[in-house]
């Protein structure tokens, strides 16, 4: 009787169900526009009719990179998952803080090689946030529009108001624009991750 020696990999088996290759492509396609475009601003039109506003791709590119984090949870064997020994909280937590993990490495090593060292914070300050509200849209509206509310984000972010030169202004909701040193931008988006991760495991041995 012939055997299998290659044996059955968990691990393999979740990247699969869960698309990992293609996650990942997505998100180094993110890194690869984060690295041409790093931390220098571009100019977004203003939808109030005001002067255009500058974004960097250091505070925009997180928007992607948080919604990738959370599509990727999208399990192609969900009835599989929900049967294994393995509770499915333990399973999304560890999947959620890899694919962040490899999302906050890949914005690093972006930003290092185009040359914009400082926007590093600018950038992990943004992926907190966008992909809490991602894990809140997920929550909410479901994994597969997890793009929602983050995209929702984008307009009053990045393309109303006017949080002044290099973000000294911004006020609550323009967060994604505020300078490092703004304390309310950074709670801001640190609540946001809190949130989007508390909805998102909290009920996730019972999601069908």
């Amino acid at each position: 009787m012939l055997t299998d020696d290659r044996g059955f990999s968990p691990l393999k088996t979740h990247l699969r169900s869960h698309r990992g290759a293609w996650s990942l492509a997505f998100m180094a396609g993110c890194a690869v526009a984060l690295t041409w475009w790093g931390g220098q601003a571009v100019l977004f039109p203003n939808v109030s009719g005001d002067r255009p506003i500058p974004a960097s791709g250091a505070a925009f590119m997180p928007l992607l990179l948080g919604i990738g984090v959370l599509v990727s949870t999208i399990d192609g064997m969900a009835d599989f998952s929900r049967a294994a020994a393995l509770p499915r909280r333990r399973v999304l937590a560890r999947h959620l803080a890899g694919a962040f993990g490899i999302a906050v490495v890949l914005s690093c090593a972006a930003l290092l090689l185009s040359g914009d060292p400082d926007a590093l914070p600018l950038a992990f300050r943004n992926m907190l946030g966008f992909t809490g509200l991602a894990g809140v849209s997920a929550a909410l509206l479901g994994f597969r529009l997890s793009w929602l509310l983050p995209v929702v984000q984008t307009i009053p972010a990045f393309l109303l108001g006017a949080p002044g030169a290099e973000g000294t202004r911004a006020q609550w909701w323009e967060w994604p624009r505020a300078g490092v040193e703004n304390g309310t931008a950074w709670a801001v988006a640190a609540g946001l991750m809190a949130a989007g991760m508390f909805l998102v495991l909290l009920p996730a041995d019972r999601r069908s």
